[in-house]
């Protein structure tokens, strides 16, 4: 495929607007006609689908899969509400996760050979995009006095063992998932709430649209704080470990829950003003509100773009994603959108194969110096949910921590889970802390996601028939489970063996199916052709051929060289791109609408060019031929 030049990349994507759509949260009792022809999608999701316009929309409920005899899969104990397992047919979580997870029955070293911490924190910032399940907080379910103490609805807890080395034994505070009561697709047995909008669309970046906090008053930027840092607000939740720390905000509200997912908000915050001021000089009369959503539409597309083909494949082996369809198109349009497609998150993707990414978590949040040897480590479990390493000194540490992010090993994708996150997570906070992968498990369980032999059979895999099966730890998991069919669905997968240390089978069926339906129900998915709001051609090849998130993070973050791939470690220090690269890459071609009222393009125009000057040389061609033949 050719290449193309960044800067061509810039000039080629702008577009005339013809109309801007105000744009705003709509909601189902609010709305009650769905304009046909929007240029811009709305931020809560409504009316993506026209004929089921709540369908993917923030606040509704999370949907469910079906067998293949139609029948919903969900596995209350009660068939209605009832917490799978419960009161005590399932092993307590922590007693699962102390029999499989432990980083200390893992090989010696468990770093990713492919895969860099950008890997695991893009993973995050996306889950962090389609999926916010609405939990209640400020219960105590392990307190007698209490008022919703021994409340099957709101509390779920479970109980740390005696023979634990490292949480202290007892009952474990843990809070149902809130459940959805307002909704058009509600069934008879208990649904839990999206508080976000189901579709790639960078709501972690601009939020719900009501929140006008977010945006400079009267401008088309996004609000930053002196050093060009997330902004931040008096008071606030976050852990502020010294005085001058103060906690920031984000399009979604769980930005600072580990330093590495604040600066993935915080490149994407930059990113956006960067591009938004450089066509605001070459179309001073634009409004602010046409800079803004046509920064916005380009964003969403680039991040779709670097989702299916650059983050997706190391995720998931290459036959999921031919078989579910996920590459996008190298060159032109390619219109997949199906209005019969729902692209709502389904409940058990977001409760085990997404999760997937946890066993991703580094142990530390590290700073990498710019001779690319010299590593100053923090621990994670000291620094979540706080903003202390990147606000310090107005961030003078931040190129240090995304020069590591960027180039240092993940975890590897298994079943363990570093200490930092399994004994001691928000330890500082919350003391003593507790165990992510137990949350895990009993979140599933109270979400009444199927048992893993389930999935395996929902996928088209042989169901696992012995403890035997699971290879290794088969043994181990004998000990706590009382049958192999009570398995749980996060742990199962984990303990599967993916293709090029990608997730095992069943995540990767999961994980398809959902990215299937992200795409191909979105109405305004990037590709699409739609005269209402799609790209031209040139436009779409460019973002195609041009769109690297390492462009975007040398640029935004400073880095003097960085490899093609930031999902991938770089082989021996060897970078491809250095900050010279970058030089005019945000250079601005500007547009304008011709005389009979249509859109002029560069790339358009200079292809209509090439062709007539072809057509042109091939009537003089056959002029010629003709002569030759007379004389």
């Amino acid at each position: 495929m050719e290449k193309i030049s960044i800067k061509t990349f810039i000039m080629i994507i702008l577009v005339i607007i013809n109309s801007v759509e105000s744009s705003s949260n709509h909601k189902c009792r609010e709305e009650t006609v769905c304009p046909q022809s929007a240029r811009y999608r709305t931020f809560s999701g409504y009316c993506n689908n026209l004929r089921n316009p709540s369908w993917g929309q923030a606040g509704t409920a999370q949907r469910r899969l079906s067998d293949r005899n139609g029948k919903p899969m969900v596995a209350y104990e009660d068939g209605v509400s009832m917490p799978r397992g419960f009161p005590d047919r399932l092993p307590d979580p922590r007693v699962v996760s102390n029999a499989v997870s432990d980083s200390s029955f893992g090989p010696k070293h468990q770093s990713d050979r492919k895969r860099t911490g950008q890997h695991m924190s893009f993973g995050q910032l996306l889950a962090h995009d389609f999926i916010e399940t609405d939990i209640p907080s400020g219960i105590d379910c392990c307190n007698r006095l209490e008022p919703e103490f021994g409340n099957l609805d709101e509390c779920f807890p479970f109980e740390i063992p005696y023979s634990d080395k490292r949480l202290p034994a007892g009952c474990k505070n843990f809070i149902r998932a809130r459940a959805a009561t307002n909704d058009v697709n509600l069934q008879v047995y208990r649904e839990q709430i999206n508080l976000i909008s189901s579709y790639i669309d960078c709501s972690f970046l601009y939020g719900d649209g009501v929140d006008e906090t977010l945006r400079v008053q009267n401008s088309f930027l996004m609000r930053t704080d002196p050093g060009n840092l997330l902004p931040t607000i008096d008071g606030g939740a976050c852990l502020k470990l010294k005085t001058e720390n103060r906690c920031p905000f984000a399009g979604d509200g769980r930005s600072t829950e580990a330093p590495n997912l604040s600066l993935n908000h915080l490149v994407f915050v930059r990113y956006h003003n960067r591009l938004s001021t450089q066509l605001y000089k070459l179309n001073p009369c634009w409004s602010n509100e046409m800079v803004f959503q046509e920064t916005r539409r380009i964003i969403i597309a680039q991040v779709q773009h670097i989702t299916y083909n650059h983050f997706l494949p190391l995720v998931v082996d290459r036959k999921t994603m031919q078989r579910f369809k996920l590459f996008s198109k190298k060159r032109g349009f390619n219109d997949v959108y199906d209005k019969k497609v729902d692209a709502s998150s389904f409940n058990s993707f977001g409760i085990a194969p997404w999760r997937y990414g946890h066993s991703q978590i580094m142990a530390e949040q590290s700073e990498l110096k710019d001779d690319f040897k010299t590593i100053v480590t923090h621990k994670l479990e000291d620094n979540l949910e706080s903003p202390d390493l990147w606000q310090t000194n107005f961030g003078e540490r931040i190129e240090d921590l995304t020069r590591w992010l960027a180039t240092k090993p993940a975890q590897k994708i298994d079943s363990f889970l570093v200490d930092g996150a399994r004994d001691k997570l928000f330890f500082i906070k919350t003391p003593p802390g507790t165990d992510l992968y137990a949350l895990n498990i009993q979140r599933g369980r109270d979400q009444g996601v199927p048992a893993y032999n389930e999935w395996r059979k929902f996928c088209g895999l042989r169901k696992f028939r012995s403890f035997e099966d699971f290879g290794e730890f088969g043994s181990k998991l004998a000990k706590v489970y009382k049958t192999v069919k009570d398995v749980d669905l996060f742990i199962g997968g984990l303990l599967e063996r993916g293709e090029d240390g990608g997730v095992g089978p069943t995540f990767a069926c999961l994980i398809g199916t959902q990215f299937f339906r992200f795409k191909v129900g979105d109405r305004f998915w990037y590709e699409s052709s739609d005269p209402d709001f799609a790209f031209t051609k040139g436009q779409l090849n460019s973002i195609k051929s041009a769109t690297l998130l390492s462009q975007i993070w040398c640029t935004e973050f400073g880095q003097n060289k960085i490899q093609k791939d930031i999902f991938q470690i770089p082989c021996k220090n060897k970078f491809t791109i250095t900050k010279k690269d970058f030089n005019g890459m945000v250079t601005w071609y500007r547009v304008r609408v011709s005389r009979r009222g249509t859109v002029f393009d560069p790339e358009t125009a200079r292809e209509n060019e090439r062709e007539r000057k072809r057509v042109k040389g091939r009537m003089r061609e056959e002029k010629e031929r003709k002569v030759e033949i007379v004389k």
